[in-house]
């Protein structure tokens, strides 16, 4: 049963990544060029995807826990798309290494055993009111300090108005945002939908909107689907592979909108497909290559940008590393190219520095194992990855722990009892009652990995 489930992951895998490589070559190349999004089709390119993603298939963890499940989606969302760009490009061999050794590390030091923290048992049907209530606050807080001033739906004008938006407001609205957006909304969010409280899934989601309208972060209006799609996933899956029938249903989406421009005989960039592959799985990989690129030949940061500044030696920066590359490839000085955990550990000292930030990550992602424990493993993976996600592809994890949910998110996590409320499967607005299992019953707690 293994065994086939091995064979199955595999196979998607390698379909998944035939599909966005079709997609790279016949779009993000004609498209994108000037992004970085460059290569051509070659034998050596089409080899080195096979065996690599092979290789990425083939030892990941495929149980029903968050380990699975976290790095399953990682290897969609990222580890794949950083193959296909890499090996098209082509990449520099030390990014093929720094991908290899971020994932090693991920799925080697996340199988150790810790005991995550705990502040107070609640039970799940008491915790949502108060993320719920944490979310209004900071959506009312951020209106009452002008973040009304420039609001705006318009999905196509987001780039208009957001540095104007964040220039106006304190400082301390970018934490108060990405917070709330990343932890407390998803924790409210699929707590309403376990229990079918509409009122706050309502409340959650209008919340969503007022805050993307005043922050212009496109991020903040598609999360909340992503996060439901995947606890459903998550739920519901008897084996971690079947996380990418949803990430090849996404590509096939972006597939017809491509035909359809094809068909039309039009030049215009697919919308979806530009959403999707260009920004949420290629561009990650892209700066990773412009960072490992400049700082390969360029002193290190040694985090003299951070509150550990204070460990480094002085250097001849002024501002951030994502400034430095922003203006360095994107000729933007006000750009902020922020890069996640290969770029950014890679700024700050090299292969240490990956080493160091990829072993870190392995011990988050033990902690929220150990979550999923108690709480259940699909609700924790669902409410953790777009934290996780950030760490990987979008930011330094340890700008992470106050502006990008992990600290807020670990803390929400501690007040969980572990009743087991979440440990049955994901039934997202089911019309069916269930009989309530028998206490020692075969039903009566979630399936835990050997």
């Amino acid at each position: 049963m293994l065994q086939q489930a091995r064979t199955r992951y595999l196979l998607i895998s390698l379909l998944y990544v035939g599909v966005l490589s079709w997609i790279y070559l016949t779009e993000m190349i004609f498209q994108w060029s000037y992004m970085g999004l460059v290569g051509a089709l070659s034998f050596e390119g089409v080899v080195g995807i096979l065996f690599l993603s092979t290789v990425i298939a083939v030892f990941t963890p495929n149980k029903r826990d968050v380990r699975s499940y976290v790095i399953a989606t990682l290897n969609f969302i990222f580890f794949y798309p950083s193959i296909v760009f890499l090996c098209f490009a082509p990449g520099e061999v030390v990014h093929f290494l720094m991908l290899f050794l971020v994932f090693g590390l991920l799925v080697v030091v996340s199988n150790t055993e810790i005991t995550a923290p705990q502040i107070a048992e609640a039970s799940p049907s008491t915790i949502m009111l108060p993320a719920l209530g944490l979310t209004i606050f900071a959506v009312v807080l951020q209106a009452a300090f002008g973040g009304l001033t420039y609001f705006n739906l318009d999905i196509e004008r987001v780039y208009d108005f957001r540095r104007v938006a964040a220039r106006e407001l304190p400082g301390i609205f970018d934490y108060l945002y990405s917070n709330v957006s990343t932890a407390v909304m998803p924790v409210a969010l699929l707590l309403a939908l376990k229990f079918r409280n509409w009122l706050v899934v309502g409340l959650v989601l209008f919340c969503t909107v007022l805050l993307f309208g005043m922050t212009q972060h496109k991020s903040v209006l598609f999360a909340p689907w992503a996060v439901v799609a995947l606890y459903y996933f998550y739920g519901r899956t008897p084996q971690a592979y079947v996380i990418g029938y949803l990430f090849m249903g996404v590509l096939g989406l972006c597939t017809l909108e491509l035909i359809r421009i094809d068909i039309a005989g039009t030049p215009e960039a697919g919308y979806l497909t530009s959403l999707v592959v260009r920004r949420v799985l290629l561009i990650p990989a892209v700066l990773d290559s412009y960072y490992i690129e400049f700082f390969s030949i360029n002193e290190f940061y040694y985090w003299s940008s951070s509150r550990l500044g204070f460990f480094s030696s002085g250097n001849d920066y002024i501002v951030s590393a994502p400034f430095v590359i922003g203006e360095t490839y994107f000729s933007d000085p006000d750009m902020s190219a922020n890069a996640g955990l290969i770029g950014s550990g890679f700024s700050n000292a090299g292969i240490i520095g990956v080493a160091a930030y990829g072993l870190a990550a392995g011990l988050i992602l033990s902690m929220l194992q150990s979550y999923g424990k108690r709480i259940g493993h699909a609700f924790v993976s669902a409410v953790s990855i777009l934290t996780v996600f950030n760490i990987i592809t979008s930011t330094d994890i340890l700008t992470s722990l106050l502006t990008h949910g992990l600290l807020m998110l670990i803390i929400l996590l501690s007040f969980f009892n572990g009743d087991g409320t979440l440990k049955s499967a994901a039934r997202i607005a089911s019309k069916r009652k269930t009989a309530t299992p028998k206490a020692g019953s075969a039903n009566s707690r979630e399936p835990q990995p050997a």
